[in-house]
């Protein structure tokens, strides 16, 4: 069952209990990310989820690595585009440690000199590694020409150039302002009940001033439609083609999803079937949809011979003129939902999926929805809903396709348009 309150403080705690394990999992998200951040400030939040793990004002940096094993709990966190999260999992009787252990490092930490110092330099190791991976580096170039301009389009950890000027005093600040109560969501799944949160967060925020909770609100996004190649000596061409997608609340998601299974998702789509097996174009292709609060893109990614670039693309405007064309089958649309329906209710099997599905409902969801509901609502769509989807988003005068590999302008001889 899940139950909601919103504290004096702004804070929004969000709890699912469920006795039938002895375990738990708990996060704070930071309702902000990489895509509030302004140019000089490219990588601050990430630089600053490094920073929390170095020390608080009641535990240092060791302590907090060893009271997080002593509890046999697995302790982590990640920075997106849109929000940060930390998170634990851990048994239920060691919930009031938890929660302490938690709850300081990130309100109280202390961002020593010396570890800051450090952390700069593992961080600009971490964005050289990036650089060095081609399947990770393809999606920051992909992204940062799909989005120019926008806060979007720059990279989560920041550049190397951004990072080495950020300065120890502005990023301890800049925590200090980002890190209230209002900008947090806690949640629980498992274990424990919303009266024991309750009071953990009465006893944790008892100084801080009265407040309302905060939105995430970003303006609108902005895609830049255009066909990118970078050049690089590597054996494959990395290429992801991008086209318009939908909001993350948009009341066609689940429309969308089961579109997108359809096109590129899985061993039976359209995409895998047709390039991969039949005419052996790719080994790795899928699609798959980013979106946020305000839009959203679809993306289609490929890793194939530098040679076939034309013949791959061609095939591609294919597959999707004869979606438009000739839409789906009943059969295609009853297969999606089964797969659907069970990625959904398997996915949400252990309390640390739980804890970060009752997250982004609160975050990117007008309703709070069961899983009954959304069970329901993918079982209720129709052909003609899906068709209307790939009619809508399958528009050739709106995509960018990016090449990232050893090939020339020269070699794009094929673009998708109308």
């Amino acid at each position: 069952m899940l139950e909601k309150t919103i504290h004096r403080t702004g804070l929004t705690i969000l709890t699912h209990y469920n006795p039938q394990l002895p375990s738990f999992a708990m996060s704070y998200t930071l309702k902000s990310g990489s895509r509030n951040e302004i140019s000089k400030d490219c990588g601050i939040h990430h630089f600053i989820e490094h920073m929390v793990f170095k020390g608080s004002k009641n535990y240092n940096l060791k302590q907090i690595a060893e009271i997080s094993d002593r509890l046999g709990g697995s302790l982590n966190a990640y920075t997106s585009k849109e929000v940060t999260q930390y998170y634990i999992k851990a048994i239920d009787e060691k919930f009031n440690e938890t929660f302490s252990l938690l709850s300081d490092f990130l309100i109280d930490a202390t961002f020593p000199e010396e570890e800051f110092i450090k952390e700069k330099n593992v961080i600009m190791q971490e964005i050289k590694e990036s650089i060095d991976s081609p399947d990770s580096h393809t999606f920051e170039l992909f992204y940062e020409n799909i989005f120019k301009d926008d806060p979007l389009g720059t990279p989560i950890a920041g550049t190397e150039d951004s990072v080495d000027k950020m300065d120890r005093d502005y990023v301890f600040n800049y925590y200090k302002k980002k890190y209230q109560p209002e900008n947090l969501i806690i949640s629980v799944a498992g274990n424990v009940s919303h009266k024991d949160v309750l009071k953990k967060i009465n006893e944790k925020f008892k100084n801080y001033p009265d407040s309302k909770p905060n939105k995430m609100e970003f303006d609108e996004t902005k895609i830049n439609f255009k066909s990118i190649i970078k050049k690089r000596d590597l054996k494959q061409l990395y290429i992801i083609t991008g086209l318009e997608g939908i909001a993350s609340n948009s009341p066609l998601r689940y429309s969308f999803m089961v579109a997108n299974d359809i096109l590129g998702a899985g061993m039976s789509s359209r995409l895998f079937q047709r390039i991969r097996e039949e005419k052996g174009l790719a080994y790795t292709i899928s699609s798959f949809p980013d979106s946020f609060i305000e839009g959203g893109i679809l993306m289609i990614y490929s890793i194939i011979e530098p040679e076939k670039l034309n013949e791959y693309l061609k095939a591609i405007q294919n597959e999707m003129q004869i979606l438009k064309n000739e839409g789906i089958s009943e059969f295609e649309l009853e297969k999606s939902k089964d797969h659907i329906k069970s990625s959904v209710i398997l996915g949400l099997e252990s309390n640390t999926s739980r804890m970060q599905f009752i997250v982004s409902q609160e975050l990117y969801n007008k309703e709070a929805l069961e899983i009954k509901d959304i069970i329901k609502k993918i079982q209720n769509l129709k052909v003609d809903d899906i068709n209307k989807i790939f009619n809508s988003v399958l528009d050739f005068n709106k995509n960018s396709i990016f090449c990232y590999g050893n090939i020339d302008n020269a070699d794009l001889e094929f673009t998708i348009t109308a």
